[in-house]
């Protein structure tokens, strides 16, 4: 009897009674595509695991920076004013939406986003730095000489504080 039950003991761990590993988390096959380089499988991948979870902020990001990779701008940009729409007091979104929109060469559009993520963290360089540039390309000079102004006070404490 003993070796009975000995033996369905090895015979279940042979057999692997553990449970079933479990599956991937959406958006990891497309960040293994991305790693590896391969933008255009990365890019259908994320499409399909945002489909699953449109609402997920996080998966809206790496598929904006997926699709970016990719050469999908119009992609990337849809997804990041979607993650907006999810977090829109998020700072990080604006500014990723502004260079972007600067990236295409979409002035009006990358002025209002790099005006939202400096209002909403005036601290950033980058935020206030874009803000400055679009401004001045506008026309907006009131704007951009205070941008302007703002940017050197940041960059004159980034100094201050790098010497500490």
């Amino acid at each position: 009897m003993l070796c009975r039950v000995a033996l369905c003991f090895v015979l279940f761990a042979w057999i692997g009674c553990s449970s079933p590993p479990s599956p991937p988390a959406p958006g990891d096959i497309a960040a293994q595509y991305a790693a590896a380089g391969r933008f255009d499988e990365a890019a259908r991948e994320i499409e399909l695991a945002v489909r699953t979870r449109p609402r997920d902020l996080t998966l809206r990001r790496q598929a904006a920076r997926i699709q970016g990779r990719a050469g999908n701008t119009e992609l990337a940009i849809g997804h990041l004013e979607s993650a907006i729409a999810l977090a829109p007091q998020d700072w990080t979104i604006w500014l990723e939406l502004a260079d972007r929109e600067r990236d295409r060469q979409n002035i009006a559009d990358a002025y209002v986003a790099y005006r939202r993520a400096s209002t909403l963290e005036p601290n950033d360089l980058r935020a206030v730095s874009g803000l400055a540039s679009t401004a001045d390309a506008l026309g907006f000079t009131e704007e951009a000489q205070a941008a302007h102004t703002r940017q050197a006070q940041l960059e004159h404490q980034l100094a201050a504080d790098a010497s500490r």
